[in-house]
Parts: C-alpha cells; sequence; structure tokens
C-alpha cells in the first residue's frame, strides 16, 4: 500500500514538472515574441519619426510662413508617433521659434516654450534644441545671457550654424557689430544653401547703413529664389541706395499680391517699403499714411517707423525729434538710424535735436568693447569714423566749424576705412573759414596729381582752393579729375554738366578768356 501510493506520488511529479516546463516554454516564447514585437516596432517607429523630422526640416527650409507652418505640422505628427522623442521635439521648438520671433504667429510662443521644456528633459542634444535655448533668451532681451549661453557650448565643440546665428544676433543687440558681423557670415558659410541666414545678414547691414546688402539680398534669392523675406530685403536695400526704385517697387508689388501667404511683419515690411519709396518721391503725406498702415500690423517695424519719421522731417514737422528718438529705442543697435535721422533734422533745421540724436548714439555705443589683433582693448567709438564724420558734417552745415573740426579729427584718429573722406571733410572746414592754404594740406594726399586720388569731391575740393586763389588753370585740372571719378562713380549726366557749367560761369566771371574756350571745348570730351 506504501509502495503504491509512493510510486502515484512519482508519477505525479513527472506529470507536474512536464506541464509546468510546457507552460514556462509557452510564457518565455510569449515574453520573447513581445519583445520581439516591440522591438520591430519602436525600430519602425524610430525610423517613421526620423523620415518625418527629414521631411520637416525639408519643407522648413524652403522659408516662408506657409513653409515653416507645414515644416511644423511634420514636426508635431513626429512627436505624435513617439512622445520621447527628444529630436520631435526639438524641432518643433525651433520652427515654433520662428513662427513666433519672425512672423508674430499666434500662439507660436507658448507652443515654442513648451516644446522646448520637454526637448530639454528628454535630454535633446541637437542644434535646433539648442539655438531654441539660445534665441529664447534673446527674445526676452537677456542679450549677454544668450551671448555667454552659446559661448560656453562653443567651449564644448558646438558651432552649428543655428547657435552663431543666434550669438550673431544677441550680440548685435548690445551694439557689438564688430563681433556679431563675424557671427552672420559664419553663420552663412556653415549653412550656405539655407538663404534665411544670407537675409538675416542682409537685414544686419541695413541697419548699419551698408550699401552692400543689395549684394546679399541678391544672393540669398540666387539660393532661394522664393523667399519673401529676401524680396522684401532686396526691395529696400534698392530704395535706401536710391538704385533701381522701380524694380524696387515692382517687387514689393509682388511679395503684396501673396496676400494670403504673408505674415503680418512681412505685409508690414512690404507696406514700409512702400512709404520709403513715397519718401523718395517727396509725398510726406502718403509715406506718412502708408508708415502708419504698416505699424497697425506690426507696431515695432524699425521701417516703417523710420519712414514716418523722414516724412515728418521733410515737413519740418515738430514731431520728427520725438519721431526719431522713438525708433532708437526700438532699434538702439541699428547706426543707420542715428545717421540718416541726424542728417534730415539737420536738414529740416532742427540742430539740436540732430545733436541729441547722435548724442544718443554715443551713449548706447561707448561702453562697447573689443579687442585688437594685438591684445589690447579698445572702445567701439575710437575706431567708428562713421559717427565722427556723421557729427561733424551735422555741425558744420549748422555753421559750428570749431565743433566739426573737433568731430573730423577724430574721425581722421580712428584711421578707419574713412579715413580719406575724414581728411576732406576737415578740409572743407578750411575751405568754409577761407584758409585755402590749410585746405591744400589737407588734401595734398588724397588728390594725387596724376588723378589716381579715391574721391572726387576731394578733388573738386582742390578746384575750390586753386580758383579762390586765382590759380586757375590747375584749378581746372583738379576739376577734370573730379568729373572722371564721378563719372566712373555712375554719377548723372545732369551733375557732371552741372558741374561743367558752374565752372564755365566762373571762368567767365573771371575773365579767363583763354582758359574758358579750351574748358568749353575740350571739357565735356572728358565725361564722354
Amino acid at each position: 500500500m506504501a509502495a503504491d501510493s509512493g510510486t502515484q506520488n512519482s508519477d505525479w511529479k513527472k506529470r507536474e514538472s512536464f506541464g509546468s516546463a510546457l507552460v514556462q516554454i509557452v510564457i518565455v516564447a510569449a515574453v520573447l515574441a513581445l519583445v520581439v514585437f516591440l522591438v520591430v516596432k519602436r525600430g519602425n517607429t524610430k525610423k517613421e519619426v526620423g523620415e518625418l523630422l527629414k521631411e520637416a526640416r525639408t519643407t522648413a527650409f524652403k522659408g516662408n510662413p506657409n513653409d515653416l507652418r507645414a515644416a511644423l505640422k511634420v514636426a508635431e505628427d513626429a512627436v505624435e508617433k513617439d512622445g520621447n522623442a527628444a529630436e520631435a521635439h526639438a524641432l518643433v521648438a525651433s520652427l515654433a521659434t520662428d513662427l513666433w520671433m519672425l512672423h508674430r504667429e499666434n500662439g507660436a510662443e507658448a507652443k515654442a516654450r513648451e516644446a522646448l521644456t520637454r526637448a530639454k528633459a528628454n535630454d535633446a542634444k541637437s542644434e535646433e534644441r539648442y539655438g531654441a535655448e539660445a534665441l529664447h533668451l534673446v527674445a526676452t532681451g537677456d542679450f549677454k545671457a544668450a551671448e555667454n549661453f552659446v559661448e560656453d557650448l562653443r567651449k564644448k565643440g558646438a558651432n552649428s550654424a543655428k547657435l552663431l546665428h543666434a550669438q550673431a544676433l544677441a550680440l548685435k543687440a548690445q551694439g557689438n557689430l564688430t563681433l556679431s558681423r563675424q557671427g552672420f557670415t559664419t553663420a552663412i558659410d556653415k549653412a550656405w544653401k539655407d538663404a534665411n541666414y544670407s537675409a538675416s545678414w542682409g537685414e544686419a547691414i541695413l541697419d548699419e547703413g551698408q550699401l552692400g546688402a543689395v549684394d546679399t539680398f541678391t544672393k540669398a534669392l540666387g539660393t532661394n529664389p522664393d523667399l519673401l523675406r529676401a524680396k522684401n530685403g532686396l526691395a529696400l536695400a534698392r530704395v535706401m541706395k536710391k538704385d533701381k526704385i522701380g524694380d524696387a517697387e515692382a517687387m514689393v508689388a509682388g511679395v503684396l499680391s501673396r496676400d494670403a501667404e504673408l505674415s503680418p511683419p512681412l505685409k508690414a515690411r512690404a507696406i514700409a517699403i512702400q512709404a520709403h519709396i513715397a519718401n523718395v518721391a517727396t509725398e510726406s503725406d502718403k509715406a506718412i499714411g502708408l508708415a502708419e498702415k504698416a505699424l497697425g500690423l506690426n507696431p515695432d517695424d524699425r521701417w516703417a517707423l523710420f519712414a514716418k519719421a523722414n516724412a515728418l522731417a521733410a515737413k519740418k514737422d515738430a514731431a520728427a525729434p520725438g519721431a526719431y528718438i522713438d525708433l532708437v529705442a526700438k532699434a538702439p543697435s541699428a547706426p543707420v538710424f542715428y545717421f540718416e535721422g541726424a542728417r534730415h533734422l539737420q536738414a529740416a533745421g532742427m540742430i539740436d535735436a540732430a545733436i541729441a540724436l547722435l548724442d544718443k548714439y554715443e551713449a548706447f555705443f561707448k561702453q562697447v568693447k573689443n579687442l585688437t589683433a594685438d591684445g589690447k582693448e579698445v572702445t567701439y567709438l575710437e575706431r567708428d569714423d562713421r559717427y565722427y564724420l556723421t557729427r561733424g558734417d551735422v555741425l558744420k552745415e549748422s555753421g559750428k566749424l570749431d565743433e566739426a573740426m573737433a568731430a573730423y579729427d577724430k574721425a581722421i584718429e580712428a584711421r578707419n576705412v574713412n579715413v580719406t573722406k575724414a581728411y576732406y571733410s576737415k578740409a572743407s572746414v578750411f575751405l568754409a573759414k577761407k584758409d585755402y592754404d590749410k585746405a591744400l594740406e589737407m588734401l595734398q594726399d588724397i588728390t594725387p596729381e596724376d588723378g589716381t586720388g579715391q574721391l572726387a569731391e576731394a578733388y573738386m575740393a582742390v578746384g575750390d582752393a586753386k580758383f579762390a586763389k586765382k590759380d586757375f588753370g590747375p584749378g581746372c585740372q583738379s576739376y577734370v579729375f573730379g568729373l572722371m571719378k564721378m563719372k566712373a562713380q555712375q554719377a548723372p549726366r545732369e551733375k557732371l554738366n552741372a558741374v561743367i557749367d558752374d565752372v564755365a560761369k566762373r571762368l567767365k566771371e573771371a575773365r579767363q578768356s583763354d582758359l574758358l574756350k579750351t574748358w568749353n571745348d575740350e571739357a565735356k570730351t572728358f565725361i564722354q
């Protein structure tokens, strides 16, 4: 009985072990299948997310608001597929940041901030994450923090176009135009196929009043012919240069014809350009109306503010000085608004307001410092010959010759790219004082006798000084050199003829009949 009991117990254990093993095999197989399924699914999801991000980046590359919105939708689809995809959150943050900062898209700021928070929580390492983070600091006005944030990343090896561009914006906002230029151009070099970086650089040099912006925007459109931001930029650059105004007008009309595709800032900028075109045509009231229309779309559009201020100055309206003050408060690091504003105010007879505007420029930029090649620290103003030339011009035109002379001396001391013009400007003060010998002494080094000097106006000044000293023959030769320089610079024919007629009139008044005959016979041959 006992033996049977033992045998039955043994058989039972054998049956239990076999069943358990079978169950365990089934469970393990199921678990393995699940793991394989999850791994495959995860792999497929990762692949799908990667493809979506690639699509989003390609779409965003086109750069217009509709492109950014479409790209953002694709990036958000990637987030829907994988809520933990760090790069997807970073790309959403980057695209939403562009829609917020460039195009003032409703809801874009909140979306950008939320996406950046999630990108950081998921430890995103992409340039979109860090670029968005830097731009958010710029947007909040913490420019030094943005500069330092990027600089710390660069020390660790980060060197993407987005980061360099963000740092350039931060440096520009602080008035460090020297270093910001390096940032903009290096970003372009790293991402030369992306016309948005060229457009941003074009806008920056327009703020400096550099006419080379025409070439920059032209190159941007060569890369991306449909970039609306670059179309606006090229039109504005041409208007500021007063060159091909008709082409600029047509380009702006083309931008505005695509109304459904325009963000408020793009539309505002196009209308602001129309206001500047009206100013060129001396239609001040029309310019003010257009500028106000632009400001209704984007109250911070600096070029609309500038167009309105210029129109008020042209009307000699008492509101003009305040309009320029409001403008530079919104764009304190843009030299063109101070310099051109001062010239417009001076032309309107508002000398004190012009000088006050330049004082604000000096107050803003005097804190900016840079290192020279040999490691010495110099203030930006020490090298800022354009500022001292502008100040001198305003003072000279208002009859404050001694103060103008002091400003021109500082322009000469700067030893920068405009040193030749600085010497000419100082000579012009001596001319105004009728100190012709001093004027000729100042002009000697910049007006070689073989006519190879740079400035037409310098040769004209030599002619004026020599005529004043009754030295008519050499004076005529200097005027010829000046005319040749003017022709080389494509001065209008009527301007050249005005000089020729003026010299002839002065020779006639001085009873220099022989020289007058020679001048009338030969002068025009030099400009044909």
